[in-house]
């Protein structure tokens, strides 16, 4: 029986072999890794290789590493102006107190050091309000910054002026008889003082000039109508007025529409009443209309005999009553005389009420003449400051 030869080992595989295929499993990881890095996918090893090509980052300017200690110092925006000049410099203003400069001053400097810039030129100059810092900065070659600190002056305490003292008298005056002419509102408007505008229900002009009143922040009256002892016809023919022979819920009626006539109105005085106002039961009706409305009431006293005032008192309805007449006499030297008297009473009294009418005269002497208030130690004030 023949015996077969045993089969020889397999040669062995060569290292080179197993070297070329790892070269080539790396060259293919390599491949895949940069194809995923180029469609912006997660890459391992380029993304390791990139970080030493990422550009570094600019650096801050000058003029905002400035800007962000003003500000960290409490410099506020508006104090700061900023401008580049044809050669392309930036240039910075800054308006800031002597005591604000000395506290910014180092540490502006160590944030430039820090910027790698440096101050180039320090110049200071004055005049007779400021003093001026001139700062240069630069940084490499082609980076520069101006800088102007503008400090004011701080005067010695010595020049300061006392503060004045307000007036401790008090006068109101009253233009009655308004809504006539818007002429009448300008020339007081123009006066620029607390005068109080009381306007005749039903007057042609009366709510236009209640809103010019209004939008100019003066202050507004219903200018009531009351029956008059003289009873002339151009008295009666005044649309609005109460009558003593109206009935109660006339007189209700009327007043309701006086009141609905005129816009913003805080209170009511009264125009003429001689024949009303010494009336106790035709005042009270009235009076409680106001009252239901919140509104305060001056008694003109156009008779010695009204019982407005204490009415009003009795019902609780803040209330005062006119001390002068300015112009009964529509004469300058006449009105300018009862001003003065008005100013003098309130010294006497502590306040006093005046009124007055949108006549030439008065409105020339007021213009001359009412500003002097304050010489006599009086502030003008509206009405509704003087009712109690």
């Amino acid at each position: 029986m023949k015996t077969n030869n045993p089969v020889k080992g397999s040669p062995k595989t060569p290292w080179s072999i197993y070297i070329v295929f790892l070269l080539l499993a790396v060259a293919s990881a390599i491949g895949l890794d940069y194809i995923n890095w180029s469609k912006g996918k997660q890459s391992y090893v380029l993304s390791i290789l990139s970080k030493s090509r990422e550009p570094e980052k600019p650096e801050i300017s000058l003029t905002l590493v400035v800007l962000d200690r003003l500000s960290t110092q409490g410099i506020p925006m508006p104090s700061i102006s900023r401008f580049k000049d044809k050669a392309g410099i930036d240039h910075l203003k800054v308006d800031l107190s002597q005591d604000e400069y000395s506290r910014l001053g180092s540490r502006l400097k160590q944030d430039l050091k820090d910027a790698q810039a440096k101050v180039t030129r320090q110049e200071e100059q004055e005049d007779e309000e400021k003093k001026y810092f001139l700062w240069d900065v630069q940084r490499h070659e082609a980076e520069k910054l101006a800088i102007l600190f503008s400090c004011k002056k701080e005067m010695p305490e010595v020049t300061k002026k006392p503060p004045v003292p307000t007036p401790q008298y008090k006068v109101a005056l009253i233009m009655d008889d308004m809504g006539y002419s818007l002429d009448a509102i300008y020339d007081l408007l123009s006066l620029q003082e607390p005068i109080t505008v009381a306007i005749i229900p039903f007057s042609p002009m009366g709510e236009r000039t209640a809103q010019i009143a209004h939008q100019n922040g003066l202050e507004i009256l219903l200018h009531l109508p009351l029956e008059s002892i003289n009873n002339t016809e151009a008295n009666n023919s005044i649309e609005g007025m109460i009558f003593t022979d109206m009935s109660e819920q006339d007189i209700i009626m009327t007043v309701e529409r006086d009141l609905d006539q005129v816009p913003y109105i805080s209170g009511v005085n009264n125009h003429m009443g001689s024949k009303v106002t010494p009336d106790e039961s035709l005042m009270r009706t009235i009076l409680q209309r106001l009252k239901k409305r919140n509104l305060f009431f001056v008694d003109s006293r156009t008779t010695g005999k009204s019982v407005a005032y204490d009415m009003a008192l009795q019902l609780e309805i803040p209330t005062a009553q006119r001390h002068v007449f300015l112009d009964n006499e529509p004469d300058e030297d006449t009105i300018r005389k009862k001003l003065v008297e008005l100013f003098t009473l309130a010294q006497t009294r502590g306040e006093a009420v005046g009124i007055c009418h949108p006549l030439p005269e008065t409105l020339k002497v007021l213009k001359e003449y009412f500003h002097l208030a304050r010489e006599y130690g009086v502030q003008p004030v509206f009405i509704s400051k003087l009712v109690h």
